[in-house]
This record gives C-alpha cells, structure tokens and sequence, in this order.
C-alpha cells in the first residue's frame, strides 16, 4: 500500500510540474546561492571545474536540474522525499528508507561520496538538490497524502495544496526576488550559526525537517482539507521557511567543501 501511494505522487508530479518542484524553483536558487556565497574561492573553482561551467549562476541553475530530469530517470523520484508512517515521530532507516530504494535521507550524502570518487557532474548536482528538498518540510511526510499534494485548500484567496504551499506559495507571497532574499539570508549568517548547523548528521537533519511538518504551526495532518489560510499563516511559518533555506545553504557549502577540498 505504501508504494501505491508514492505511485500516486508520481503520477501527480507527472500531469503538474511546479508539483515537482521542491522548494519550487527560487527555493532551490536560494540554498544554492547562500551555499556559493559561503564557500572559498578554491571550492568555487573545484565546483566549477566539476559542473564544467564558472561561477554562481551557472551553480544555482545546476541545482535544479534533478528536478528537470525525473520524467526519464524515474529511478531518482523516491530520492527527492522520505515518507513516514501516520504518528511516527522520526526517521526509521530500515523502515522509510530501504537501502534496495533510497530517499532524501540517505542520497545527499551518496551522491557527495559518488562526487568526491568520481568528480561526477551528475553528483554535484544531484547532492545541491537533495540537501535543499530535505529541508523542505513537506518532503518528510505522509504517503497516504503524498507528502500534502492530496491535502488541497485555499491560500491568500488561491486555490493551492499543502505541499505546494510550502515549495512556492509562502516565497511567492513575499513579493521579494529569490535573488534578495538568498542576499539577505546570506548577510544574517553568522559564524556561530555555521557551527551549530553543520553538526550532526543528514539524518539529524531530515529528523528536525520531520519536527517541523509536523508542528502545529505548519498545520500537516490529513484531516486538514479543505484549508483555507492567509496572511496569519504566512506571518508565523515564513521564519522556518527562511530558516530552513538558510541552513540548506550553509550544510550544503560544508558537503562541498568536505568532500572536494
């Protein structure tokens, strides 16, 4: 049953394309370019080497390129998402990440030992995209709603669903460029912050991500539809959105610079 439901969002990401998309598009822009700005001049022209592209722009469009290729390398759609049982509170590996499967969980850290071996343009991109998908909190979710795609309600007066909610809607009404925003949350970052984001492990990682879904701020549950939310909503999650993007950035710069230094 559980692999009927991913079979569904399949089919969803199929027939809707900005579905697919997780963080969206500017969300992912945005962790790529917080992490480009935090690394070395040295890092930067081993990423650039590897990409066989130079510089920023070229990186931050190289992150979404996961996405753009899941219709024909489907083996790749479970890496992008972990899903856990109705009330399990954590990541179980064995249980929702089977090693024969694999998900967000695991491939970050993966496709960052395929990069390092091999210098696999393929690794680099595919380790920028995973790590932002694991911080998007819908993506550590239910399969019975496809991670809140099935969840479908109204947001700032649109009709929307929770998963897309979250990948665009929240971004979308700032009103802000993703170019400013990756700016700002660049410039807040500290030092400390870089210590005590780092820590830990990409499960850790994906655990907290999981912490947040299901906060009742963020409001996932399957009885949610249909939900019809506005600026309150905005108000209250736009820092986790933010926050989460920010430590994307930051943990994605240390993966680069870890396993290409």
């Amino acid at each position: 049953m559980r692999w009927f439901f991913a079979a569904c969002l399949l089919a969803l990401i199929s027939i809707s394309p900005r579905a697919a998309r997780a963080w969206g598009y500017d969300g992912h822009r945005i962790v790529c370019a917080i992490a480009w700005d935090q690394l070395t001049p040295a890092i930067r022209a081993k990423v650039s080497q590897v990409l066989e592209e130079d510089g920023k722009d070229a990186f931050v469009e190289n992150c979404l390129w996961p996405d753009e290729v899941r219709p024909w390398r489907k083996e790749t759609a479970l890496y992008h998402y972990v899903n856990v049982p109705q009330g399990a509170t954590i990541i179980v590996l064995d249980r929702d990440c089977p090693p024969d499967k694999g998900c967000v969980a695991t491939r970050a850290l993966i496709e960052a030992g395929d990069m390092r071996r091999t210098y696999s343009r393929d690794a680099v991109r595919f380790l920028a995209h995973f790590v932002g998908d694991m911080h998007q909190p819908l993506h550590t979710g239910y399969a019975e709603d496809a991670g809140g795609n099935l969840i479908k309600g109204k947001f700032m007066g649109q009709d929307t669903n929770m998963h897309g909610l979250w990948d665009y809607g929240l971004l979308e009404a700032t009103g802000r460029s993703w170019q400013e925003i990756a700016a700002d949350l660049n410039a807040r970052t500290t030092q400390a912050d870089r210590w005590t984001w780092t820590a830990g492990t990409a499960l850790d990682w994906a655990n907290a991500t999981l912490a947040l879904a299901q906060s009742p701020a963020v409001a996932y549950r399957a009885d949610a539809q249909p939900f019809d939310l506005g600026r309150a909503y905005l108000d209250e999650n736009l820092p986790t959105v933010y926050g989460q993007l920010q430590r994307a950035g930051v943990r994605l710069a240390d993966l680069l610079t870890n396993f290409l230094q």
